[in-house]
């Protein structure tokens, strides 16, 4: 939900977003023709979650449309305007990669998505960096996340970023920004490539939830169409056979870890 805006507290990309939905369309598109990449996906974050702006504040920053604008009520910003503009500037695919960032359940921040970024692939990715970049990393992270991903880190490895988060003082800005710009990069434009879920997993799963009646005719069916499919299938399927084979002590494990 957008939160209210004080004139005294906004930022500069929130003032650019005015800016640009305050104007018509064709102003607004040369305006972003003028920015670099980074600089439009900034304003193009705050504006999608800008929602209703009052016309108090639009005055303000742009005192040079007061009169035009002081009977409009505000204008809004939403996920629609702000596609519908960058379309009039960039290419689709750019426009996508844009809106999907802005859309996305995986945070607003290249800081929030890392924290929905597994543990394992973090800690992976992290290994092959200098401990300080991993220890300005885990300090921009949810504590319980970055515990999980130092957990995964080889021990002499988390250990010297342990010391250097120890030690570390205020990360300047622009060592921070560039960070950012890396990361986004390097490792969130890559995760969505290397981390795709393996189909035949996904598909043991969908078979597990099926009725048995269902599931063995489906199986019969794939079975006839491909054998060696089939087989992969049902070795990830969990199924009362499975049961069968534990003993005691395995099964009391499995209903322990029923509950997590």
């Amino acid at each position: 939900m957008a939160q209210q805006l004080r004139y005294d507290k906004l930022t500069g990309p929130e003032k650019a977003g005015i800016l640009m939905l305050a104007v018509n369309e064709e102003h607004a598109a040369k305006i972003f023709k003028l920015l670099d990449i980074e600089e439009v996906k900034d304003i193009s974050q705050t504006m999608s979650l800008m929602g209703r702006v009052d016309s108090e504040i639009v005055e303000k920053v742009i005192r040079e449309f007061a009169d035009g604008l002081a009977n409009t009520g505000g204008v809004v910003g939403s996920y629609e305007t702000t596609e519908k503009l960058l379309k009039q500037v960039l290419d689709p695919e750019t426009v996508e990669s844009i809106m999907e960032e802005i859309r996305g359940p995986a945070g607003r921040t290249v800081w929030e998505k890392l924290c929905n970024v597994n543990e394992t692939v973090l800690a992976s990715y992290l290994k092959n960096e200098y401990p300080q970049t991993v220890a300005v990393v885990l300090s921009r992270l949810e504590m319980a996340h970055a515990a999980r991903v130092l957990a995964n880190l080889p021990e002499d490895f988390a250990i010297e970023v342990i010391m250097r988060m120890l030690n570390m003082e205020v990360v300047q800005k622009d060592i921070l920004n560039d960070l950012e710009r890396t990361l986004r990069a390097e490792f969130m434009t890559n995760l969505a490539r290397t981390s795709r879920r393996d189909n035949y997993e996904m598909m043991a799963e969908i078979f597990n939830y099926l009725d048995s009646a269902t599931e063995s005719r489906y199986m019969a069916a794939l079975e006839e169409r491909n054998r060696e499919v089939a087989d992969r299938v049902k070795s990830l399927m969990f199924t009362f056979e499975d049961l069968a084979r534990l003993d005691a002590s395995g099964i009391q494990t499995l209903i322990r870890n029923a509950g997590n």
